[in-house]
C-alpha cells in the first residue's frame, strides 16, 4: 500500500491536535508520518500491535487514533488490513498451506 492509495483526507486527520499549551514530545504523538508508516504495515500483513510497535507507539494508541481522526482513516485502515490478509492468505497458498 502507497500514501497515494490512501484517501487525501485521511492524512490530514492523523495530524494530531494539541488540547493543552505544551507541546508534546514527537516521539510519543502520532504524526501523519508514522500512521502513514502504520497503514503500510498494515497492508504488508503486518498486525496491529506490531505495526504500531514498529512506528514506536503502542497497540491500545492505535485503536484510539482511529477513533479519533475520523472516517477516512478508518477507511485506509480497513483498506490496509484487507491488503495484508489477502498477502498473508497469498503466501500461505504459496507455501502449501491451507487458507483459514
Amino acid at each position: 500500500m502507497t500514501h497515494e492509495s490512501i484517501p487525501p483526507p485521511a492524512v490530514a486527520a492523523c495530524r494530531s491536535t494539541r488540547s493543552s499549551g505544551r507541546r508534546p514530545n514527537a516521539d510519543y504523538r502520532w504524526t501523519a508520518r508514522k500512521a502513514m508508516a502504520f497503514l503500510d504495515l498494515l497492508a504488508a500483513g503486518e498486525s496491529v500491535a506490531a505495526a504500531a510497535r514498529r512506528v514506536g507507539m503502542s497497540r491500545q494508541s492505535a485503536y484510539r487514533l482511529r477513533t479519533r481522526a475520523g472516517e477516512h482513516f478508518a477507511q485506509g485502515w480497513d483498506l490496509a488490513r484487507r491488503a495484508g490478509h489477502a498477502r498473508r492468505a497469498a503466501a500461505r497458498e504459496r507455501l502449501g498451506g491451507s487458507p483459514r
